[in-house]
């Protein structure tokens, strides 16, 4: 009997370590937002949002929504406010590229090809976008389910289109532009804004080589006729500040030490360019542009790769849901988000806070082998070098890849609604604004600064 007893032992001991290394595959809990953000105090008038791709259509909208107390956006390769009109196919076609790459890559009748992209390029087309996309943030705005448009006016923006962006056509983001800028939306002074729309780069979060990663997780911003990295390869993070330098000395951006540089150096007809050139590293433009110059007074210093702790994203859902992971789950959000917060800011002294949202196949569980990034972009963005020294806390929310309902294969933001979150999407009652509104009140004391309405 007690060889017998002996053997079910082992048995059970074995199934209990096989069980342990499963739970182990799918991965143990992180702690609590609560938990891992102890001790930090948020300025509740310094929050800000920025992402990039699918994160900036998201960052815009969440700006839009919340409004009264988010004070700027910075927006990469993003969209105005309702440019998919809930609809998924005006998302790949008339606000981004999409359906027509995929057509080239089939090797499609380019005639026909050309007729899948349909984004504004003409000033008419742009013009008429913006006032579309204006009167559903009016809309939404009569039926109280965003702030007030009018906060929009105090704004500090920042935008960014690469020249050689495949995905998101500058006819998009100019659109963009004008929601933010006219009189008759959003109203934000030139002084508030400024629009990078001249620099040598592809869709992707430009960089420079300041703390970079070893190995070629950050890329090195090839350019046409270049081909782009494969997918399975590419994080959309890239150090252009080679490629910067370059364009610099092309446009006579850079003096000469000797002779003397003259009255025109850099030329003045190439001021925008020369500007733009010099923002190549586009996580400090962002947060200048957000926070100003003295914000950033404390400069970049070297951030170790495991500073960014993660948090368990199910737990925030359980404040407005009675089924928070199941609510996790139709919100396509991942089981984990990420948190950087600089040693200062855990001693209860009030820290700015900024949110930064990943793009398409950049975010949720790390896999190469299907494109997905995992948290590559809260590690490797250049928000944190920044953060240290400036006591600016970076919230990096993360979206998972799901291949069933609702439908989001490529781990992107919802900015369209149709097949994936539905209705109410780009409003306060969106499932994912609203998780992460729940996630900047616990940061902000667990209060209710930002409205966050209960599950029906």
């Amino acid at each position: 009997m007690a060889v017998k007893r002996s053997a079910r032992h082992k048995a059970l001991a074995w199934a209990a370590i096989l069980l342990l290394a499963g739970a182990s595959r799918l991965g143990v809990a992180a702690p609590p937002l609560e938990d891992v953000a102890r001790g930090v105090h948020v300025d509740v008038g310094q929050i800000s949002v920025s992402g990039i791709s699918s994160g900036g259509f998201m960052a815009h909208q969440f700006h839009v929504a919340h409004s009264a107390h988010i004070l700027g956006a910075g927006i990469v390769a993003g969209g105005p406010y309702y440019c998919a009109r809930g609809n998924i196919l005006d998302a790949v076609t008339r606000c981004s590229q999409f359906v027509m790459l995929q057509c080239v890559a089939l090797g499609l009748d380019p005639r026909w090809c050309s007729k899948t992209d349909l984004a504004p390029r003409s000033k008419g087309a742009i013009e008429t976008a913006a006032q579309e996309s204006f009167a559903e943030a009016l809309r939404q705005q009569g039926d109280g389910t965003i702030d007030p448009l009018t906060n929009l006016k105090q704004a500090h923006v920042y935008l960014f289109s690469g020249i050689h962006d495949e995905n998101v056509p500058q006819g998009v983001m100019d659109t963009l532009f004008r929601f933010y800028t006219d009189a008759d939306k959003g109203g934000v002074a030139q002084s508030q804004i400024e629009y990078s729309r001249t620099f040598p780069a592809r869709h992707t979060m430009v960089r420079d080589g300041f703390d970079k990663p070893a190995g070629n997780v950050v890329g090195n911003c090839p350019l046409p006729p270049t081909p782009a990295p494969p997918i399975d390869r590419n994080a959309f993070i890239d150090d252009c500040e080679a490629v910067a330098r370059t364009q610099q000395q092309k446009e006579g951006c850079i003096c000469p030490a000797s002779p003397a540089p003259t009255a025109d150096c850099p030329p003045e007809h190439k001021e925008t360019v020369c500007r733009n050139l010099r923002d190549v590293d586009l996580a400090g433009a962002i947060l200048r542009r957000l926070y100003g110059e003295q914000a950033l007074r404390g400069g970049r210093v070297d951030v170790a790769e495991d500073a960014v702790q993660a948090f368990d994203q199910a737990k925030v859902f359980a404040i407005f849901s009675k089924r928070p992971y199941n609510a996790l789950q139709n919100a396509s959000m991942a089981r984990e988000g990420y948190l950087f917060v600089p040693e200062p800011c855990r001693d209860g002294r009030r820290c700015r806070l900024h949110v930064a949202f990943h793009g398409c196949l950049q975010g949720g569980l790390t896999d190469h082998r299907s494109g997905h990034a995992g948290n590559l972009y809260a590690k490797y963005a250049g928000y944190n070098e920044w953060a240290r020294a400036n006591e600016i806390i970076v919230l990096y929310p993360q979206i998972q890849a799901r291949a069933s309902i609702p439908l989001n294969p490529q781990g992107c933001w919802d900015w369209w609604g149709q097949n994936y979150t539905h209705q109410g999407y780009h409003t306060k009652r969106g499932k994912q604004i609203k998780a992460v509104a729940q996630m900047i009140n616990v940061l902000a004391g667990g209060g209710h600064l930002l409205e966050v309405e209960a599950d029906d």
